[in-house]
C-alpha cells in the first residue's frame, strides 16, 4: 500500500499538464490521443471505452496499469466520466464528474492484494485547450479540487485506516505540450490554499495513531520537462542519457499544522507554523539539483518526558546541493550549502541547564556554503554500476571553496573561508585522502569567556578549559580586537600542514 501513492502523481500531472495554443484547430481525439502519451511516457499501460457523439468523446472504463519497480507487483488505476467537448472554434472543453471515483488494485510481491478507491472532487472546474495536435495549451481554473480515501480493502476485508484527505481552492494556471520525438511539457500553476488532513490508526492496533492537519496559503509552481519518446523510468540513467529533463519550482506564503501520534508507548503532539517556503529540483543528463529554504519556521510539541512544552523557532532554514549527474570525463562544478539561521528555544528549556542565565541566549546560526569542482567515477543512477563500488567513493574531489563558514551560539563566534586543490595521485600523504594544497583563515570571538562560563556553570573541569586554551594556543594568534582570535591553516604542495606558519605535519 505504501507504493500507490507515488502513482495518483502522474494521472493528476495528466489531468492538468494537457495542453493548447488559442490560434489553430484542435480535436477531442487530439487531446485525449495526448493524454494518453504522456500516461503511457510515465509508465502505464492503458485501455479504456471511447465513445464519440457528434464531435464529442467520452471515455469510460479507464484502466491504467503500471508495474512497481524491481517487480515489486502491479497498480490498476480505474476510472470513469471523462468527456472532450468539441466547443466549435477549435478549442475543446474537458469535463470530469463533480465526483470521480478513482478504483487503485495492488498486487506487491509476498503481501495481499490491496483495493483503494479515492474519490476525486471538482467545483466549478473549467478547462480548455486550443492549438494544433502538435502543439497545444491548457487554461485551467477551478473553485476547489480534492482528493479524499474512501475506501481500503485487504485480502477482501474491508480496513478502516481513518481519513485522509487534501483540497486546493480558487485553483489557476495553464500548461503546454510540444515537440515529436522529445516532448516539451510546461506547467504556470497557482492556488489560494492547499487544506490537508490525515487521521489514521492500525488496523492492527488502535492504540496506534498518527494525525496531522494543516493549511499552506499562496501557493505557485512552475514546472517543465523534457520526456524522450519511450522513456523508461525505471532506468533513470538510460532515460537521462536520452534527453529527459525536470526543472520546477513550488512556493508557499505562509502556513500552518498540527499533528500527534502514539504507539509503542510514545506520543507526541503540537503545532508549527511559517512565513513561506521554496522548494526546488533541476534534473538533466549534466546536472543534479535540489534546494529548499522556509523562513519564520515555530514549532510547539509536548512530550511524555517534560512537564512543559518543547517550543523553538528559525528565522530561516536553507538547504541547496548541485552535483554532477553522470559519469564524467573531466572535474565537474557541484555546490553545496546549509544554513539554520537565527535559531531560538524557550527559556524554561535554557532553564533545564542554565537557571541562572549566565549564557547569552542570543539566537544562534549555523551556516555553510561551499562549492567546487569533482570528477565523477560511476552513474548514481544505474543500480548495477553503484553496486560495482562497494566501498569506494563513487567521485574524486578534485577542488574545494569554502565560501562561507558561520557557527554563532551562546556569544560565541566561529568564521571561515578557503580554497584547496586535491591530488588524486597522492593518496598516501594523508592516509587515503587525496592530497590537499591550499590555505583556510578561520576566525574566533568570544571563545575564552564561553569557556569561562562553562567552567562557573560546572560543564567543563578547570583543567580540561586549560588544556583546551593551550590547544587552542597551538593553533591561533590573537586577532583584531578583544577575546578574539585568528589561525591560518595551510598545506602546501609538498603536504606539511602549517598554522600561521608553524609546521604541524
Amino acid at each position: 500500500m505504501k507504493n500507490t501513492i507515488a502513482f495518483k502523481t502522474p494521472l493528476m500531472a495528466a489531468i492538468l499538464l494537457s495542453a493548447s495554443a488559442a490560434w489553430a484547430d484542435v480535436k477531442p481525439t487530439d487531446v485525449w490521443g495526448d493524454w494518453k502519451s504522456q500516461l503511457s511516457g510515465y509508465g502505464y499501460d492503458i485501455s479504456a471505452q471511447e465513445t464519440m457523439s457528434g464531435g464529442d468523446l467520452e471515455i469510460s472504463d479507464l484502466k491504467m496499469n503500471i508495474t512497481l519497480p524491481e517487480d515489486e507487483g502491479t497498480v490498476d488505476v480505474m476510472l470513469s466520466g471523462l468527456k472532450f467537448r468539441d466547443n466549435g472554434d477549435g478549442t475543446v472543453s474537458v469535463q470530469f464528474p463533480a465526483i470521480m471515483p478513482i478504483d487503485m488494485h495492488v498486487e506487491a510481491k509476498n503481501e495481499n492484494p490491496v483495493d483503494i478507491k479515492v474519490n476525486y472532487t471538482t467545483t466549478g472546474l473549467t478547462m480548455v485547450v486550443s492549438g494544433t495536435p502538435e502543439s497545444m495549451t491548457t487554461t485551467f481554473s477551478a473553485a476547489s479540487m480534492g482528493l479524499a480515501l474512501a475506501d481500503v480493502m485487504e485480502g477482501g476485508n474491508t480496513v478502516d485506516m481513518g481519513d485522509a484527505s487534501f483540497s486546493l481552492t480558487n485553483i489557476s494556471g495553464n500548461s503546454s505540450t510540444g515537440g515529436t520525438d522529445i516532448k516539451t511539457r510546461k506547467q504556470d500553476f497557482r492556488a489560494e490554499s492547499l487544506f490537508y488532513v490525515i487521521d489514521m490508526a492500525n488496523p492492527d492496533n488502535a492504540a496506534d495513531k498518527v494525525m496531522l492537519k494543516g493549511q499552506m496559503n499562496g501557493l505557485s509552481s512552475n514546472f517543465a520537462a523534457a520526456m524522450p519518446e519511450g522513456v523508461d523510468f525505471q532506468d533513470m540513467a538510460a532515460a537521462l542519457a536520452a534527453g529527459f529533463s525536470a526543472d520546477g519550482t513550488f512556493t508557499y506564503q505562509g502556513g500552518q499544522s498540527e499533528f500527534a501520534f502514539s504507539g509503542d508507548g510514545d506520543s507526541a503532539s503540537g503545532n508549527g507554523s511559517s512565513k513561506s517556503g521554496q522548494f526546488a529540483v533541476q534534473m538533466n543528463a549534466d546536472t543534479l539539483g535540489y534546494s529548499f529554504e522556509s523562513t519564520g519556521a515555530q514549532m510547539t510539541m509536548q512530550v511524555p518526558d517534560l512537564p512543559f512544552p518543547v517550543e523553538w523557532a528559525m528565522e530561516k532554514a536553507g538547504f541547496a546541493m548541485d552535483m554532477p549527474a553522470a559519469k564524467t570525463e573531466d572535474p565537474q562544478d557541484f555546490r553545496f550549502s546549509v544554513t539554520l539561521g537565527d535559531f531560538t528555544i524557550s527559556d524554561m528549556i535554557w532553564g533545564m541547564f542554565d537557571p541562572a542565565g549566565q549564557l547569552p541566549r542570543d539566537p544562534a546560526t549555523i551556516a555553510i556554503d561551499m562549492a567546487g569542482k569533482a570528477k565523477m567515477l560511476t552513474n548514481i543512477f544505474d543500480p548495477a554500476e553503484m553496486e560495482t563500488i562497494g566501498e569506494a567513493a563513487p567521485g574524486e574531489l578534485h577542488a574545494l571553496e569554502v565560501k562561507d563558514l558561520t557557527v554563532r551560539a551562546v556569544g560565541a563566534e566561529l568564521t571561515g573561508k578557503g580554497a584547496f586543490t586535491f591530488d588524486n595521485s597522492d593518496l598516501e600523504s594523508f592516509d587515503g585522502m587525496p592530497r590537499p594544497e591550499g590555505v583556510l583563515n578561520l576566525a574566533l570571538s568570544g571563545g575564552n569567556a564561553l569557556l569561562d562560563k562553562l567552567v562557573a556553570m560546572g560543564f567543563i573541569p578547570e583543567d580540561q578549559a586549560m588544556g583546551t586554551r593551550m590547544m587552542i594556543g597551538m593553533f591561533a594568534v590573537p586577532g583584531d580586537g578583544p577575546d578574539s582570535l585568528k589561525s591560518t591553516i595551510e598545506v602546501n604542495d609538498q603536504g606539511h600542514v602549517m598554522a600561521n606558519g608553524q609546521r604541524l605535519k
